[in-house]
């Protein structure tokens, strides 16, 4: 009687409340999002993407779930020393990017994630492409800064754009006057140390914009400057392990430069 009762009630509540269960879906979905985005930032980067693949299999048109996929993919791409795993993740990476955009192509983030997915794309590409998507890179970074100009990511993927373009081999200018006919981009290594300073400025704990600044400080003989910026990095706090990575390699590329300067 008691368990007739109970079904008769839950029976009652479903009908009172249609949206009950659809809302308890919202629930699961949420804390499952917030179970992603801690291991994100956390860079648990395999087991972010099982969840953010979970999230989007129910709901594939989520953007938070795919501009983070995009990234995940790209860290976990970048990990790879050879370009047959490399290529797989980036690809993956664009793909999620380019849904992103579907969804949302006024947004700095999707942008932004376009033009991420795009740049690592370039590591693994032929000449030709790698032209062409250094040409789409800037029309989405703009994008992005256009609509969030506080977005660290951007200024600093902007400065390894610009740091790029403005080093391109006389192989990559034959290519993308013969192969491509687009305008060459324009850029130089001061646009390049401006848009990464930037980034530090919106985000001073971040390890990665330190070590880009110095490296296109060095390579600029802005010896001076470059001991300054990896000193700074040196002094930031390491929170995950890429974090103990990056300190690794600005400690070397402080010695490398302080070896020079004697």
């Amino acid at each position: 009687m008691c368990r007739t009762f109970r079904l008769m009630l839950l029976v009652l509540t479903l009908m009172s409340f249609p949206n009950l269960t659809s809302l308890a879906g919202g629930l699961g979905s949420e804390k499952l999002l917030w179970e992603a985005n801690q291991l994100f930032r956390e860079y648990k980067d395999t087991e972010a993407l099982e969840k953010y693949e979970l999230l989007l299999s129910s709901n594939p048109e989520l953007p938070e779930a795919l501009t983070k996929a995009s990234i995940v993919c790209g860290r976990i791409g970048n990990r790879f020393a050879d370009d047959t795993h490399k290529s797989l993740y980036f690809q993956k990476a664009f793909g999620f990017a380019q849904k992103a955009i579907e969804v949302d192509s006024l947004s700095a983030e999707p942008n932004y994630v376009m033009a991420l997915s795009l740049s690592n794309l370039c590591q693994t590409v032929a000449i030709k492409d790698r032209m062409v998507q250094l040409n789409q890179i800037k029309t989405y970074l703009d994008k992005a800064l256009a609509q969030d100009a506080r977005h660290a990511g951007a200024w600093h993927l902007k400065g390894r754009w610009a740091y790029k373009v403005a080093n391109l081999s006389f192989a990559e200018r034959s290519a993308n006057k013969l192969l491509t006919q687009l305008p060459l981009p324009v850029s130089s290594n001061d646009q390049a140390i401006n848009a990464l300073l930037k980034a530090i400025k919106l985000d001073p704990s971040n390890l990665l914009y330190y070590y880009d600044l110095a490296r296109v400080q060095r390579e600029a003989d802005l010896k001076s400057e470059c001991v300054s910026t990896l000193q700074k990095a040196l002094d930031q706090k390491l929170v995950t392990t890429e974090d103990l990575e990056l300190s690794r390699k600005c400690k070397m590329l402080l010695q490398e430069v302080l070896k020079v300067r004697a």
